[in-house]
């Protein structure tokens, strides 16, 4: 009995240690790397507008919101519909009491924090030992490719996504080998993962599936494991579908820009030189290239395996996360046929440094373990771990700050913070833009006015006002207005007296067009589609019932347990 307590109170004391040590380390991360806003990486600027569109509209109670009313010059983008925005939600409610900035920061430590603290919950479940879940965390959470995420690319989605890794692949481990009753912990952590960002959505549904193709065996053994597997994938269709409907609905509506990007997958997958440096990422970086991988740490404890002569269950895991990260890593290699496959969505095969930094951190974490057996080994192991951490912190931040000195130098523009043509209004590319707008350049062009096809219309008092266009129009035969807002699907147009409304099509330009048929005031606004609106209660309904019953049955077991 005095064993198993003394197990419990250390396993306790372990958890409480690591605890305490991932706090300091998040904390640590975030003032070191500071002041962001001076070194802003690529998309940096991007997501701050995101941030700031949010406060705006929980201060005005107009939540949610799909358009960014006061982008492109008050013309609108729709970035809310094809940017999922529900994590950052909480963090820009903090912004209305802190400002943007600080809010952001805190969003970064929270969500790096609990990067770490899902990866030990979910290690330690699988492997029942607290060294290697505190070990396969710290690499994971701190690995320099996380960093660069949210350093040097600013790529705000994807560093969120990686706080929901674990969850996902402890319910995918649940379904195939463990509890599978708790399956629905891979719809929780794939729905999060899919209000956080699409295309980590996409290659995590790749790796799931080789997976479970790698892992037949049980499945078709207890074929009830597959049931259970369909039904994590069923359930987490309406729970997603706010985000996932109305995204199909404004594609299928129009042709953007992001169709008809160049396929460069083929050209930005890792060469051998490429995978050199990504080895050494946290400690060397090359001058010629802003890149990241997955540093010499989790390289030199995966080949510990070499070392590891035992044969059990946990070292069966252990390869099996050593094997898919490999395989992984030659996907995103030049191996893989990447320019020839219709795959360009993706545009950078090195994204899978996510899951490969992942998949070795928990395999040589659990070499490392076989290796240090006594507590005072594990001691000086997890110091070494420590002070690596703190190495890398030092020399990416060092190279996260030439890079964006050099950019700052060489493009000033884009460093103002100040969204404007020169930038590409900082949105991202301009993706969403529909094909038929000539360019943004021409936006800026044309001005703020409404351009009637009938000379004879007069057009006067035009205003903006959240959300809100208006003007008077007096004319004397039936008029074709082009006004100055993006063509989205959902503008409503209706005169102020609301009893006459009016089609609103997309011009030749790509803008909102609606056909005047008489004189007075004209409003118009985005309203909510019925897909928007409809999707949103069956996201909050089925969320309800997945919380009932996780409650209900964990009840069930509970009593059954007494």
């Amino acid at each position: 009995m005095n064993s198993v307590n003394d197990i419990k109170t250390d396993s306790k004391y372990s958890f409480w240690t690591f605890l305490s040590l991932l706090f300091a380390l998040s904390l640590f991360m975030v003032c070191w790397f500071g002041p962001v806003l001076a070194y802003a990486g690529h998309d940096y600027f991007f997501n701050i507008g995101r941030f700031n569109v949010l406060i705006d509209a929980l201060k005005l109670g107009n939540y949610p919101i799909y358009l960014d009313y006061n982008a492109l010059e008050g013309y609108g983008y729709f970035t809310k519909g094809f940017y999922p925005d529900l994590i950052i939600l909480p963090f820009a409610a903090l912004g209305i009491l802190t400002g943007t900035i600080a809010a952001y920061n805190v969003m970064i430590f929270t969500m790096t924090f609990l990067c770490g603290l899902f990866t030990y919950i979910a290690v330690n479940t699988v492997f029942r030992n607290t060294f290697v879940a505190s070990v396969s965390a710290i690499l994971y959470t701190f690995s320099a490719y996380h960093l660069f995420d949210w350093y040097n690319r600013a790529a705000l989605g994807e560093s969120l996504s990686f706080t929901f890794l674990p969850i996902i692949f402890l319910g995918l481990y649940h379904i195939i080998k463990g509890d599978y009753r708790k399956w629905y912990l891979l719809t929780i952590g794939y729905s999060l993962l899919i209000y956080t960002h699409l295309l980590s959505s996409f290659l995590t549904f790749i790796t799931l599936a080789l997976i479970v193709i790698i892992c037949y065996k049980p499945l078709i053994k207890e074929p009830k494991r597959i049931g259970y597997l369909a039904l994590a994938a069923i359930i987490t269709l309406p729970i997603v579908s706010s985000y996932i409907l109305t995204l199909l609905e404004q594609m299928t509506s129009n042709t953007f820009y992001y169709s008809t990007k160049e396929n460069i997958t083929g050209q930005t997958k890792l060469g051998l030189q490429d995978l050199g440096w990504g080895f050494l990422s946290g400690i060397l970086y090359p001058k010629t290239e802003n890149m990241a991988g997955t540093g010499p740490l989790l390289i030199l404890l995966v080949l510990l395996r070499l070392f590891v002569k035992e044969k059990n269950s946990s070292v069966k895991v252990a390869d099996f996360c050593l094997l898919t990260g490999i395989i992984l890593l030659v996907i995103a290699s030049a191996v893989f046929p990447w320019g020839r496959l219709p795959l360009g969505f993706i545009q950078f095969p090195w994204r899978l440094y996510e899951f490969i930094i992942f998949f070795f951190a928990i395999g040589g974490a659990y070499y490392l373990s076989v290796i240090v057996r006594n507590r005072k080994q594990q001691i000086v192991a997890g110091s070494v771990i420590v002070l690596f951490t703190l190495i890398t912190f030092i020399v990416n931040n060092n190279n996260y700050k030439y890079w964006q000195s050099l950019a700052i130098s060489e493009a000033p523009h884009w460093f103002t913070g100040v969204a404007s043509v020169d930038n590409e209004y900082y949105l991202g590319g301009l993706e969403y833009l529909p094909v038929n707008v000539p360019s943004h350049h021409y936006i800026h062009e044309r001005g703020d006015i409404v351009i009637s096809k009938n000379e004879e219309t007069v057009i006067s008092n035009f205003t903006r006002k959240e959300g809100v266009t208006s003007f008077d129009i007096d004319i004397k035969n039936p008029s074709k207005l082009e006004l100055p807002l993006v063509y989205y699907k959902g503008y409503e147009a209706s005169y102020l007296d609301k009893k006459n409304g009016m089609p609103v099509t997309e011009s030749e330009n790509g803008l909102v067009q609606i056909e005047a048929g008489k004189s007075g005031q004209i409003e118009v606004v985005y309203r909510w589609t019925a897909t928007q609106q409809y999707s949103w209660y069956i996201s909050i309904l089925s969320t309800i019932g997945l919380i009932i019953y996780i409650f209900v049955s964990n009840r069930k077991r509970s009593d059954v347990n007494k």
